[in-house]
């Protein structure tokens, strides 16, 4: 018998740069997560971190991009946690073509350094190295119209990287792929019904994305575009109700970096004293998944009374637990922060 060459597997870029986190996995088996917020960098925060470890993702990335050919000017950023912890004129958007904000290509240029391996030459793509197929998203309400736009954008990034003093890599894209999110985190579901019309919401921090399949005999067969589109409502609205607690509290503008830090721990540190929050952040959880459940019901219509299952996926899923209850046999995706990503690599092929 002869022997069979193995199938190659195909180099897949998966990145989601959601309001909240940027999520980026690889066909090299490759994750990272961080938050969606960059900050210039500044020396004083560096000399901070001396003998800290930045590879260290809970620290967050010191990152420096050369956009272009060599030569040309050096933008250096914090990214992450550290943009959070030490930066300086924080920059994160809840805008809606969030592409357009400048942090948007300088979180996918350190996802895509982190989770990739890139050549040190341009050159060296003739000579071995893979570049690999990009896959990012849009809301699903915003795909029709934006995702030629979005994929000439990812088409024309090119540049030098260097994250967290490595040497630097170069970084480019060839015909990148748009995927609608909340498809590709259907992609991801498990146990799809026989029939009938399954429904996925992904709630993100901005904007929750709802997609409907019509299954016949296991098979979909094809979208149900009345209940496809996006709300603009996500989990933001939580951290907006904190905020506002807080300043009722203390009279004081809570950042947006200390209300992450309440959500996650229940309470803050202000002037010394210890403020909880616990009571307001339970009842905001609930009033925003209601809010949003309402929003995705107006957006079904009638149709929305006769859905078999709802999945659900996006981080404000995980941070909203009333929604299983509020949809109709609802089940959140394993790892629902991770759904989009996922699919988005199995739409590139992997």
């Amino acid at each position: 018998m002869l022997a069979t060459e193995p199938i190659a597997k195909p180099a897949v870029l998966a990145i989601d740069v959601g309001y909240g986190y940027t999520k980026a996995i690889s066909s090299l088996g490759k994750k990272i997560i961080f938050p969606s917020v960059i900050a210039p960098a500044r020396e004083l925060a560096l000399e901070a971190f001396q003998g800290v470890n930045l590879r260290d993702t809970n620290v967050g990335h010191l990152v420096k991009i050369i956009r272009g050919t060599e030569g040309g000017p050096e933008e250096a950023y914090f990214v992450g946690d550290l943009a959070l912890r030490e930066g300086e004129n924080v920059q994160h958007t809840l805008d809606r073509n969030k592409h357009e904000h400048p942090m948007h290509d300088v979180v996918l240029l350190t996802a895509a350094a982190l989770c990739w391996d890139w050549p040190r030459r341009p050159a060296l793509w003739s000579s071995g190295s893979v570049r690999p197929k990009l896959v990012v998203g849009l809301p699903a309400g915003d795909w029709s119209k934006g995702h030629e736009k979005l994929a000439r954008h990812m088409a024309g990034l090119a540049g030098w990287v260097s994250v967290d003093g490595s040497e630097p890599v170069w970084i480019s894209f060839n015909y990148p792929l748009v995927y609608p999110q909340g498809a590709a985190a259907l992609l991801t579901a498990p146990d799809l019904p026989e029939d009938g019309v399954t429904a996925l919401v992904d709630v993100g921090r901005k904007t929750t994305d709802c997609v409907a399949v019509k299954i016949e005999n296991g098979v979909s067969t094809g979208l149900e575009k009345t209940m496809c589109g996006s709300v603009n409502l996500g989990a933001s609205a939580l951290e907006k109700a904190v905020a506002e607690s807080f300043k009722n509290k203390t009279g004081t503008l809570l950042p947006h970096a200390q209300a992450l830090e309440a959500m996650r721990t229940g309470y803050v540190w202000y002037r010394g004293e210890r403020i909880e929050l616990t009571g307001e952040i339970e009842k905001a959880k609930k009033q925003t998944a209601r809010a949003i459940a309402d929003e995705v019901f107006k957006l079904w219509g009638s149709r929305g009374e006769f859905v078999r299952k709802v999945y659900l996926a996006g981080g404000g899923a995980e941070a909203l637990p009333l929604l299983r209850e509020l949809f109709p046999a609802a089940q959140i995706l394993p790892d629902a922060q991770w759904a989009n990503a996922r699919g988005f690599l199995k739409a590139g092929g992997a």
